[in-house]
């Protein structure tokens, strides 16, 4: 089946609103029963959560109509019905349909014209304007909570819509702070931490924004992309163990391509981190010795790659130990040079070559060696003298070649 577009969607919401349509056109309401309608939405399922189905807004609105019906004056149903026609244009994070936010808007001004004393009407009309970004008649709705009601609750949450809408963070985070301590609501609760963690993200406060999650999960134990916000903020803060975890958590949850890609990262980060913790150990240089009497920075280096963390330690100008002399260690001298060894002498081989002369040396050639045998002095032909001093005649050794025969 095809999914609905947001036209297809508001004209089957026109059917389930048919039967309180004339008090939109102007029919005067008659009070009926209060705590019934008032039970009617206590037992209502939640409007707040991420993109909600559309099946769920549409059985949230036909609860809104059956309070309205039990009591026409009660303007916490026309408040309900407005906050379910917005929801059911909904496109991305704080952002909704046109067509969806302005019949949304004939609501809730329905709504605080028939009940002005009740804020659920109020709340409503202010966050279709943020919405809209019409924030001039926003500021007024916000004025009206806040004359009737103070800075409660209701209002808080409305200013943290107002100043998030506006791009102002530092407002935004602080209201919305103030809306997580004061929310008694658990579903509400659920989605202004989710809110207040993305901001806290993007104005780089990873910490803040771990925590935020955390409490997210611990009251929401299905909400997968909390928990792979929260291992997205532990990964950036270094702790890669427990981001694994987490993530992992969001995968079993159903988590996508997404959070299975973000786990491969995790399983490299965490190899990496071991890797180095274990094989490369790093020594920190000593600090330089102190100048001015002082302390000096202290400087600690963990072994691990990615969660190493470097902590340095000095006192503050104002402290009384910076102004404290520390006494001055005392200057060890360096060990004296160890004494050169001579190299042995080269193993005397038979046969074996001579070593080189070295270079820049002229060095005589050794005499021939002395043969071993003894050569036997050649026969003096007769007459011959030793004193003469022709050489002697070497005895003819070859054979007198016969004659050939005739």
């Amino acid at each position: 089946m095809a999914e609905l577009n947001t036209e297809e969607r508001l004209a089957q919401a026109q059917q389930v609103l048919d039967p309180v349509v004339p008090y939109l056109m102007g029919e005067s309401p008659l009070p009926g029963d209060r705590p019934r309608a008032e039970a009617f939405l206590a037992n209502a399922p939640s409007l707040y959560g991420h993109q909600l189905p559309f099946e769920q807004i549409l059985a949230s609105m036909d609860i809104g109509v059956s309070a309205i019906q039990a009591d026409p004056c009660f303007g916490g149903g026309y408040a309900w019905v407005a906050g379910c026609l917005y929801r059911i244009g909904f496109e991305d994070t704080d952002i909704y349909h046109e067509e969806a936010l302005a019949n949304a808007l004939l609501w809730a001004r329905l709504a605080v014209k028939i009940d002005p004393a009740c804020r659920e009407c109020w709340e409503a009309l202010g966050e279709v304007y943020c919405f809209q970004r019409n924030f001039a008649e926003a500021e007024k709705a916000m004025g009206e909570v806040y004359r009737r009601w103070g800075d409660g609750d209701t209002y808080a949450r409305l200013a943290f819509l107002f100043f998030r809408l506006q791009g102002d963070q530092e407002q935004a985070i602080n209201w919305g702070a103030l809306a997580w301590q004061q929310e008694w609501d658990t579903a509400r609760l659920i989605q202004t931490l989710f809110a207040l963690g993305q901001l806290y993200r993007d104005s780089g406060r990873t910490r803040q924004a771990a925590n935020a999650y955390r409490v997210l999960c611990e009251h929401d134990h299905n909400s997968m992309w909390g928990h792979h916000f929260w291992a997205q903020c532990e990964f950036a803060e270094g702790n890669l163990q427990e981001a694994s975890e987490i993530n992992l958590k969001a995968i079993q949850l159903g988590g996508g391509h997404v959070m299975r890609e973000f786990q491969e990262t995790l399983k490299r980060a965490v190899g990496r981190a071991k890797l180095i913790g274990t094989k490369t150990r790093t020594v920190p240089p000593p600090p330089p010795a102190p100048t001015d009497g002082g302390a000096t920075p202290g400087t600690v280096q963990s072994g691990n790659s990615s969660a190493s963390r470097k902590i340095t330690t000095k006192p503050g100008g104002n402290s009384s130990v910076s102004k404290r002399a520390t006494p001055k260690s005392p200057v060890v001298p360096a060990p004296p040079p160890a004494a050169v060894v001579p190299a042995p002498p080269p193993i005397s081989r038979v046969g074996a070559p001579p070593s080189p002369p070295p270079v820049g040396k002229v060095v005589a050639a050794p005499p021939p060696a002395a043969s071993s045998k003894v050569q036997s002095t050649p026969p003096m032909r007769k007459g011959a003298t030793t004193d003469s001093e022709d050489p002697p005649v070497k005895k003819q050794t070859r054979p007198l070649m016969r004659k050939p025969p005739k």
